[in-house]
């Protein structure tokens, strides 16, 4: 099975990899961060000057950040255990969920792994959610794995969500696909 797992080098990220990684047995893994270099290109607080940043500058922040991204991939893969030569290491660059979707789409997993802060509905609606907009645009199905704190303070039992080709189910556990609720 080839799994498409997400990272931001986060607790939560490694949680829901260490999981995804328990529960589907994966015999090859994609490993991704998504790095937001859009800040390195346009500072936009130069007003009518431009930029803030040089041109050289723009370039080693750009770095910087790919730098880190890699970082995140390495300590992700030493965290989860598995052996090196079954994961492939991707960073890209731009928005989390378009990327995620666009990386799904080009790879073609049997499934994409993303971690869920848990947070309300609210917060969603106004920080936004990576794994909600892939859990709703992905391609292939998405396993969405809530943080265990998250998870521990579920009051209630099942909620499934139809999310046309990328179905998911958040549970108290946090570890259901829509497959296993069939």
């Amino acid at each position: 099975m080839h799994v498409l797992i997400t990272t931001d080098g986060s607790e939560v990220s490694i949680e829901a990899a260490q999981k995804g990684i328990k529960l589907l047995s994966p015999t090859k893994i994609t490993l991704l961060t998504v790095a937001d270099t859009s800040v390195a290109s346009d500072s936009g607080a130069g007003g009518f000057e431009g930029n803030l940043l040089s041109p050289t500058e723009s370039m080693k922040a750009r770095n910087i950040i790919l730098d880190e991204g890699r970082d995140e991939l390495t300590d992700t893969v030493s965290a989860l255990g598995v052996d090196p030569s079954i994961v492939q290491h991707k960073v890209v660059e731009g928005s989390a969920g378009i990327m995620i979707c666009l990386v799904a789409k080009q790879t073609r997993p049997d499934i994409v792994v993303v971690g869920s802060h848990g947070r309300g509905w609210f917060k969603r609606v106004v920080i936004g959610s990576v794994s909600e907009y892939v859990s709703r645009h992905c391609v292939v199905p998405v396993l969405v794995i809530r943080h265990t704190d998250a998870a521990d303070a579920a009051d209630e039992g099942t909620l499934v969500k139809g999310a046309g080709p990328a179905e998911t189910a958040e549970t108290e556990t946090g570890t259901e696909t829509a497959a296993d609720n069939k």
